[in-house]
């Protein structure tokens, strides 16, 4: 990048490509994340671009990265004066996500998410205890955690939540809205004492 960009510059210039990429993935899907039409619709040069991704799948990895982060940062702003989660934050945090959905894998297929991970280097794979690791960090955040609580299936109503959201279609109008709080329901029943 030219020296005339400040270490600020440079960071909200990553942020505006990140965050349009990201509008574009969820409206469109990965093959609407074309860098010549971001580069263009945030009026930032190509050259630019490529100064701070190697590449388009270099760029959505710091996408989802980026996302991850603000769904962390959205949840440090639910917990109350004593860092922790009621009942009723958790399942406020669980409805934002729900309506949010920062999640980039949501919005791609399964051959994109194949071809996507297969594309990034060693040093781009998350680890497999992720879930493990999430799911414990949010039961270390609980006010009333429940004494054994089955994390794994609070974690697969969690995904169910994310998959509907890409595959909403699929689901009857009428209730969609009922099952996803009652998925949320569940979650924070498993999860809080």
């Amino acid at each position: 990048m030219p020296k005339i960009f400040t270490d600020e510059n440079r960071d909200e210039i990553r942020l505006k490509l990140l965050n349009k990429g990201f509008n574009m993935l969820k409206k469109d899907g990965l093959s609407a994340v074309n860098i010549d039409k971001l580069t263009e619709e945030t009026y930032i040069a190509k050259g630019t671009f490529y100064n701070l991704f190697e590449n388009k799948s270099e760029f959505m990895y710091h996408m989802m990265i980026h996302e991850r982060n603000r769904a962390k940062k959205k949840l440090l702003s639910y917990l109350n004066s004593s860092g922790k989660l009621t009942r009723n934050s958790l399942r406020d945090y669980l409805k934002w996500l729900s309506t949010e959905n920062p999640n980039v894998f949501a919005f791609l297929t399964d051959a994109e998410k194949k071809r996507l991970v297969s594309s990034w280097s060693d040093k781009y794979i998350e680890d497999e205890d992720n879930d493990n690791k999430t799911m414990h960090m949010l039961i270390s955040l609980l006010e009333s955690p429940a004494k054994d609580p089955d994390w794994k299936l609070a974690c697969n109503y969690m995904k169910l939540i994310a998959v509907s959201l890409t595959t909403k279609k699929a689901f009857i109008k009428e209730n969609y809205n009922d099952m996803i709080d009652s998925l949320i329901r569940q979650i924070v029943d498993i999860l809080c004492a």
